[in-house]
């Protein structure tokens, strides 16, 4: 706590003398333009906002090659993603640390997704397209965007029709993989299209199509992994009057992925590779274990050409095959009521599939751990209707909500018997030899069937005491509802299970502006995140009830806008009791199998600092630094028996550094060349919950960039890209390795395209 103390005293000194920053400049222009966001459902400048705010713009998402959820890390210091298994449902976002440590359809995230107002829930897909804006907010936001914020809020605006006239935008990306370098193949198509249907009406389109290919090799079928993205999207702008706007969307989208692995052979950066004679050379932290070598590498047995940190190969006798989509539609309305008072309503129905045909939790051929013929299917329905009145003395917005989830888990195929052993027709979870001639774990469904119902009301306010001073503040009270039945092997509840909980949470701060560009704020908020139902992996085993999560947490920062800068500041203690998490062990059976827990509590606290906006006129950057100590409470043991007490956090550093910049050089006419650059730099990251010094990835920097040939007025553009131009390893995440269904002392990971292998290409794109 003293040096918590300590750095927030010099960060006030710091503030007071160069305040406040936004996360992207692109919008700044000469006469000072302002970036206006949507943090307390109110449109107002970013620098009068009194909350922590990050915001990306669409030039700045575009040039830095923003298209999914985990892509977003690279652009904001407090966030971390760790997304696995095509995209968790619940997002597998982390803000300052904390985040969902449960990946089950049935927790709540603890940041929320919301996209244009339209809470994501359980929901969440990972592809981002056509996006006009991003903010992500620090610290719990429940107050205004409900129980999925008790660590913060990623706000997403997509591009709204315009009736001003026809537009459309487009482009590709393309990497070979084996071509300059590239160690991935990638094909990004993007495309949109606005038309104007009269002067009160129009309608926009907009698709995304992307195909990964090779990130990973399967060497016992000679195959690389395919994942095949596609999203489209419609919007429709209504204004029936000059008081009465309606905006109505649709979209869809698809992800199949055939061919990964849940988490790959390899080896850690410092282990040497005791295969590829061109591996480092220091002696290995975690060596392959020679079990594990034997298996892969031998003659008769996978083949593997080399275990190395990249995680590249691995070997199953079939191919992998998940397939993930999500359609939903939504109707925003808002109606002015006077010039002061405007009514909303959001009303939104999202479904997500995810049909699991064969997934291989093991890494090697013989015994697999496999789920197969598993369907997941959520649906979910959300209202909300909510007053805002804007006035110079006070901004108050008072609402509700209602919101409901439902999730079932069924085979895909219901003409297979359950229990069957045979390759290719079982159904469920299950650890057997390949041919099924014998199961460690026998195979068996567990059937789910999860009901989460919220009730809230909320109420937030912002009171001018004085010209430069205002008290703000909020209220929410929740009442939560879960009800899971539970069978094995059947296509119905055997068991069944309700817990029901309320709460009632708020903030409460002062702000205060000694000049319109200036804002000096400190802040109290408590966040909530409700109980769960974790239904097992294993039918038989009993289902665990997690406690809820509640944090208390303390803010205090500035902000400040110079000409064509801007420059923040702020400092945070964030202290949340019931951390809920998983641990993955393995079980008396021998499956590696996910037990979730509640941690009794885990504490934030650091400070961030950014700069951003038009250094000349050829010149922007923008850069944000995050310190962040963060860590297991006393008595707390890692996976493998190792103490973690008092170290740092899973998937936190306490140090990160982000930077974005572009060089524009008129070359006379209207064309300009143009460089730009991305580097996120991190100290050391524990990818898993292993006290083993192994599993904690080095400090490091993952550096990005592009450069190339435009027109002045963004109507073409042509430039070749990097991602990870340096070939840094970092995985998404990290596991231990086993041999007959025990820890073996090697390691597996789970790489990603431009985090773990290098992605090189050429980019084109038009606008007009």
């Amino acid at each position: 706590m003293r040096s918590f103390l300590v750095s927030t005293s010099a960060l006030v000194a710091i503030a007071m003398a160069a305040p406040a920053y936004a996360q992207n400049a692109s919008e700044t222009e000469d006469n000072g333009s302002e970036i206006i966001v949507t943090a307390r459902k109110f449109e107002e400048r970013l620098v009068d906002v009194p909350v922590p705010v990050s915001v990306t713009t669409a030039e700045q998402l575009g040039r830095d090659q923003v298209y999914s959820v985990t892509d977003l890390q690279r652009v904001t210091p407090a966030l971390e993603i760790s997304q696995t298994s095509g995209g968790e449902v619940n997002g597998g976002a982390r803000l300052r640390g904390l985040g969902t440590g449960v990946f089950n359809a049935s927790v709540s995230p603890s940041v929320a997704f919301i996209v244009d107002q339209v809470p994501q829930g359980n929901l969440t897909f990972p592809i981002l397209f056509d996006i006009g804006q991003v903010e992500v907010l620090r610290g719990p936001q429940g107050t205004l965007f409900g129980q999925g914020a008790s660590a913060g809020v990623i706000n997403i605006s997509t591009v709204e029709p315009s009736t001003s006239g026809i537009s459309a935008s487009g482009g590709i990306d393309f990497a070979d993989k084996g071509t300059a370098g590239s160690e991935v193949g990638e094909l990004t198509m993007r495309g949109a299209f606005n038309l104007p249907l009269g002067d009160k009406a129009a309608i926009r389109f907009a698709a995304h199509y992307k195909r990964e290919l090779g990130l990973q090799r399967n060497t016992a079928l000679g195959l690389d992994n395919d994942i095949r993205e596609l999203g489209l999207r419609v919007r429709a702008l209504i204004r029936p009057s000059d008081t009465v706007k309606i905006v109505i969307n649709g979209e869809y989208a698809r992800q199949r992925s055939r061919g990964w692995n849940f988490f790959a052979i390899a080896t850690t950066p410092n282990a040497t590779n005791l295969i590829d004679p061109d591996g480092p050379g220091p002696a290995p932290t975690l060596p392959v274990s020679v079990f594990s070598t034997g298996d892969f590498t031998s003659a008769t047995g996978c083949k593997i050409p080399a275990i190395t940190a990249r995680a590249e190969f691995y070997c199953e006798d079939t191919q992998a095959s998940l397939t993930n989509e999500a359609a939903g539609v939504s109707t925003v309305i808002d109606v002015e009521l006077s010039d002061a008072v405007t009514l909303t309503s959001v009303t939104a129905y999202r479904e997500l599939d995810r049909e699991t045909e064969t997934v291989n939790f093991s890494r090697r051929l013989g015994v697999g751990a496999r789920n197969e013929n598993i369907e997941g299917e959520s649906r979910q329905f959300s209202q909300e209707l909510r007053v805002a009145y804007d006035s110079e003395a006070l901004k108050l917005v008072v609402g509700g909500l209602y919101s409901g989830f439902r999730l079932r888990t069924t085979p895909i195929d219901n003409t297979l018997p359950f229990g069957n052993a045979a390759l290719g027709k079982r159904t469920g979870f299950s650890v057997c030899q390949n041919a099924g001639a014998f199961c460690v774990v026998p195979v068996a469904l567990t059937y789910e069937d999860t009901k989460n119902n919220t009730l809230a009301a909320f109420a937030d306010a912002t009171f001018s005491l004085t010209e430069q001073l205002d008290l703000f503040g909020g209220i929410r009270y929740t009442d939560y509802s879960n009800t899971t039945g539970v069978g094995n092997n059947t296509n119905y509840a055997t068991r069944v299970q309700k817990i029901d909980d309320n709460n009632l949470s708020g903030r409460v701060g002062l702000s205060f502006k000694p000049n319109t560009d200036t804002t000096l704020f400190a802040s109290y908020a408590r966040g909530y995140k409700p109980p769960a139902i974790v239904v097992p992996t294993i039918a038989t085993d009993p289902v665990t009830v997690l406690k809820p999560e509640k944090a208390d947490a303390f803010e205090i920062g500035a902000k400040m806008q110079m000409g064509r800068m801007q420059l923040s500041a702020n400092a945070f203690y964030s202290k949340v009791n019931n951390f809920q998490t998983q641990s993955s062990v393995f079980n008396t059976a021998g499956a590696l199998i996910s037990v979730t827990q509640n941690i009794s509590n885990v504490t934030s606290k650091g400070f961030e600092l950014g700069i951003f906006g038009q250094v000349t006129d050829q010149i922007s950057i923008n850069a944000g630094y995050q310190f962040n100590d963060v860590r297991f409470p006393t008595g707390f043991v890692g996976n493998d028996g190792i103490s973690l007490a008092n170290t740092q956090f899973l998937n936190a550093p306490k140090h990160k550094f982000t930077f974005s910049g572009e060089f524009v050089q008129p070359m006379g006419g209207n064309l300009e060349l143009f460089a730009n650059t991305n580097v996120v730099w991190k100290s050391a990251v524990l990818l898993a919950q292993y006290g083993n010094p192994a599993y904690r990835y080095p400090a490091h920097a993952i550096i990005n960039g592009g450069f190339g040939l435009r027109d002045a007025d963004g109507k073409w553009t042509l430039s070749v890209f990097a991602r990870n131009l340096t070939k840094q390893r970092e995985p998404t995440a990290y596991l231990a390795s086993d041999f007959a269904g025990t820890p073996d002392g090697g390691i597996r990971a789970w790489p990603a395209a431009g985090l773990t292998a290098r992605v090189v290409g050429v980019s084109a794109g038009f606008k007009f």
